[in-house]
């Protein structure tokens, strides 16, 4: 596609645009568009100009991303989430799709679990035979082969059984349509009143046995070590009540924002028709603001917050992967998947100044940094609430608290409720989306800390914790009960308040952003034991309830959690520094 570019003179500055096609020019109105010829044509008919005087920037439009060979790019993939504002036709037409992800992933994951039952039937019946357990798996791996019955399938590979369910589904409408009974077609064993998988899109049912897949796969890997942390449980069945539906869709379906195409017949699509016929403009019409979204076959919707940052993501050799429409609460989202190329990045001046932070997690504090003039390094609208706006210790938002009382109110009132009634059910989605708020306000605070830190320091010390240890319930057995069970359930809803392993996972990855760098210490480091004046240990070992932590060999006392950090600092540069 032949790229034209235009120099345009507007109150003396020179701006020059690199336009796909000329149609594009359509979309920015009929005064702008008025605007631009004319300054055009204007500036052809004045003479040489000195450059010097002008200010000079360049857009550029692509449709392919421009990557590079060289070892100073790297490819980086990030998401763009919107709200979305669809109509109710639109909001009927996402809760169906989501419906029948969620039900591709049932079938999936039923067949899997019942694949599962009689291997595991198999095993036993041969273990109380006597087989050993090398014997039994090699039997299994034979009658996999032999048997579909003994054989887990993916998502490939159940695509055939799926084509023929809607198959199935189509016919049994047919026939219906053709004036045949009902309940001689459609059984009354059948989970819905009519067929219906026959209409909904393929892609949309591919994404849920996709995930299914996705699912099996993680748990197999959990059990064979492949996949670190705790071992997963099987997938389990998604509920229409408890689970939020959600469905990606790939390429090369047609999705994007500003200048994508709309949807063939739907309504935005017959407005902007009209109104190019007016004018007397001819080719497809397009989204021409940055309001709108395209979403493939669901056609254009409408969106909270606009797509600048995305298009220009993408006008700079972004290529959307993908997109995902969820639901959370009352709220559907979508969100694109765009993956670009850029350069690698490098650490800044400012950071490279600040060099090397510990961040100690906590409670009391939601982290003490060891950097003193972290409050002086952050911006005041930065979204950081130092304590006393000068100590280097972040204060704890406390997010859930401050639901709290709305949260058991709405429980208490939805457990003296009918189950199946109106009102529960209204309640149970203001429940729902008050829990979203506090998700989304702690997201947002976390996003606004380690933003900071990974864009103002070089190396970034944390230590590795384990937080379902920590957070572990202390109510033990009947035979062994537990201490201060209430106690410990208050402090575990604290820490999970403030989300450790969300805040180092939103700290790793945007350190590769912005050049900086993390180090894990090890859990076991003594950072709060430790006097970091001296580096000796007390000979009583502290306590929870101890905040000030005062060295019986060089008497410094300093806070508790200051101390941690500026160990933890230390124990990072030296991990750093090792070959």
């Amino acid at each position: 596609m032949l790229i034209k570019s235009y120099i345009i003179i507007i109150m003396n500055r020179v701006v020059r645009f690199n336009i796909v096609d000329e149609y594009l020019l359509g979309g920015i109105g009929d005064v702008a568009r008025t605007k631009f010829l004319k300054d055009r044509a204007a500036y052809r008919t004045e003479p040489p100009y000195n450059q010097q005087r002008f200010f000079t920037m360049t857009t550029t439009i692509t449709e392919t991303p421009k990557t590079s060979e060289t070892s100073d790019t790297v490819e980086r993939h990030i998401a763009f989430k919107f709200p979305l504002k669809p109509t109710q036709e639109q909001l009927e037409a996402l809760a169906r799709d989501g419906g029948a992800a969620r039900y591709a992933y049932n079938m999936l994951v039923g067949y899997n679990a019942e694949v599962m039952r009689t291997r595991n039937e198999y095993w036993a019946k041969r273990q109380e035979e006597g087989a050993s357990d090398d014997d039994i798996k090699a039997e299994l791996k034979t009658l996999a082969k032999e048997d579909p019955k003994y054989k887990t399938l993916g998502h490939m590979a159940f695509g055939k059984m799926l084509t023929a369910e809607v198959a199935r589904h189509r016919a049994c409408a047919k026939a219906i349509k053709d004036g045949e009974p009902l309940e001689e077609v459609w059984g009354a064993d059948e989970r819905s009143k009519a067929p219906w998988l026959h209409t909904a899109k393929r892609r949309v049912l591919s994404s849920g046995t996709q995930s299914a897949d996705k699912a099996l796969k993680n748990f197999f890997d959990s059990r064979t070590g492949k996949r670190a942390g705790n071992k997963m449980g099987a997938p389990k069945f998604k509920s229409r009540a408890t689970s939020n539906d959600s469905y990606t869709i790939f390429r090369p379906e047609v999705m994007g924002g500003y200048g994508t195409e709309l949807l063939l017949g739907e309504p935005a699509y017959k407005v902007a028709k009209a109104n190019m016929k007016r004018r007397g403009e001819k080719g497809r019409p397009t989204i021409t603001d940055y309001r709108h979204v395209r979403l493939g076959h669901l056609g254009t919707l409408r969106i909270h917050g606009n797509t600048r940052r995305m298009m220009r993501a993408i006008r700079q050799g972004g290529i959307i992967k993908s997109f995902t429409v969820s639901q959370v609460a009352d709220r559907w989202n979508v969100s694109f998947l765009v993956a670009t190329t850029v350069p690698a990045p490098k650490p800044t001046r400012k950071q490279k100044e600040a060099g090397a932070i510990g961040v100690d997690l906590g409670v009391k504090y939601m982290a003490a940094l060891s950097d003193t003039d972290a409050p002086r390094r952050f911006h005041n609208d930065s979204g950081v609430t130092f304590t006393n706006g000068t100590n280097p210790t972040v204060e704890n938002p406390r997010w859930i608290k401050h639901a709290e009382k709305r949260i058991t109110k709405l429980q208490q009132k939805i457990a003296r409720q009918v189950k199946g009634s109106n009102r529960r059910k209204a309640n149970v989605r203001k429940l729902a989306k008050t829990h979203h708020l506090v998700a989304l306000r702690r997201e947002t605070g976390l996003h606004q800390l380690t933003k900071n830190l990974t864009t103002r320091y070089t190396l970034i010390g944390i230590e590795d914790l384990n937080v379902s240890g920590m957070t572990a319930s202390a109510s033990g057995t009947i035979e062994n009960p537990g201490k201060n069970v209430t106690q410990k359930a208050g402090l575990n809803r604290a820490m999970l308040d403030v989300a450790f392993g969300t805040f180092r996972t939103q700290l790793e990855y945007k350190a590769a952003w912005y050049g900086s760098r993390v180090q894990p210490i090890d859990r076991y480091y003594p950072s709060s034991q430790a006097c970091s004046n001296c580096g000796n240990r007390p000979e009583t070992k502290l306590t929870l309830s101890d905040r000030t932590y005062k060295c019986e060999h060089c008497h410094t006392e300093i806070d508790r959690d200051l101390n941690a950090a500026i160990n933890i600092k230390r124990e990072a540069e030296r991990l750093y520094a090792e070959p």
